[in-house]
């Protein structure tokens, strides 16, 4: 039996889990090297584990049904606590990494290296490229067809996103340690574990602040992609009934949904016709006897007038459903 899983959750508890194996592994590298590459690698997987549990806690709130007080529902929580997340990695993981390896490099901190520390590295790339190729598997499934890296930048999840990041930065982290370790014990010149170490806090900092950028967006409210909002508008203008366009704006409401509010111009004689379609107007004309008899006749018409634009709106919201699946909330409103 096929469950729905909430998007993103395979992606993050695998990195959760991953994340804090490889953070054991780092320490235990650290601790019989005293390396500062090792360290703040250590320290990287450290916050990547805090992040992603984050990222879990949003995954979570966010599948709350909606309520009265949120009536669209809690999906926004996962860009909250991505945001969180992001800041977390930006002051913890790369902050931390920076002052480490400038601590390293002043205090001409001594490595000891050993074949241990290639064998975590070389177990912790396994297990952030496992993370990664995750991520990555369901990104393409949540694309349907796209490209990855197009779906990624224009509506991309930011749970899936941040696992993503932060996992590439890991496997480059870790690419960085080695070549700083290898430089480290070739030359014999300690710098290099510290540089490193810089190295790595930079690139952390850099994926920091992407993720950052991407979360506040969708926090402010962010538009949809141009080409979604472009077939969503033509979409309106061919329709008979709308006989202009005067206010279009859209709204993200998740990765993969969004909310359209729109003021149009109903077309009357479009109007008109759908109602003489379901009235004999010449029959009830011949009956109109009296101004009693006419004002009974213009208070139902009224009513059918009404009764019929919504049921035309409706139809219209109905069919912009259908066929732009991505629109999960319309209202649209007669000017």
């Amino acid at each position: 039996m096929k469950t729905n899983r909430p998007l993103g959750l395979r992606s993050v508890l695998t990195a959760v889990i991953g994340n804090g194996l490889v953070a054991i592994f780092k320490f235990a590298g650290f601790y019989v090297s005293g390396s500062a590459v090792m360290l703040s690698e250590g320290i990287h997987s450290i916050a990547d584990t805090a992040n992603q549990a984050l990222l879990l806690i949003g995954i979570i709130r966010s599948e709350r049904p909606a309520d009265d007080k949120f009536n669209y529902g809690y999906f926004q929580e996962r860009f909250f606590w991505a945001l969180i997340s992001a800041c977390g990695i930006f002051f913890l993981g790369a902050g931390f990494t920076i002052y480490h390896g400038i601590s390293s490099i002043s205090h001409h901190e001594v490595a000891h290296i050993g074949n241990t520390l290639y064998y975590v590295l070389f177990l912790s790339f396994i297990f952030e490229g496992y993370a990664l190729r995750t991520a990555i598997k369901e990104a393409k499934h949540n694309a349907k067809g796209a490209k990855i890296f197009n779906y990624m930048r224009r509506s991309g999840d930011p749970t899936i996103m941040a696992v993503i990041f932060e996992d590439s930065a890991a496997l480059v982290g870790i690419s960085i340690a080695f070549i700083s370790i290898i430089l480290t014990k070739l030359t014999g010149i300690n710098y290099w574990d510290g540089i490193g170490s810089i190295m790595i806090g930079i690139l952390l900092g850099v994926i920091a602040i992407a993720l950052i950028k991407n979360n506040r967006e969708f926090l402010l409210n962010r538009s949809v992609p141009k080409h979604v909002h472009k077939k969503i508008l033509h979409f309106l203008e061919r329709q008979k009934l709308v006989d202009e366009i005067h206010d279009f704006k859209t709204v993200m409401i998740s990765s993969d949904g969004c909310r359209v509010k729109a003021e149009i111009e109903i077309n009357g004689h479009v109007l008109a016709d759908k109602i003489f379609e379901s009235r004999d107007f010449k029959k009830e004309y011949e009956h109109i006897k009296s101004y009693e008899s006419f004002v009974k006749f213009c208070a139902d018409f009224s009513d059918e007038v009404t009764r019929t634009l919504g049921k035309e709106i409706d139809t219209l919201e109905k069919a912009i459903a259908e066929e732009i699946p991505t629109v999960k909330h319309i209202d649209i409103e007669t000017n």
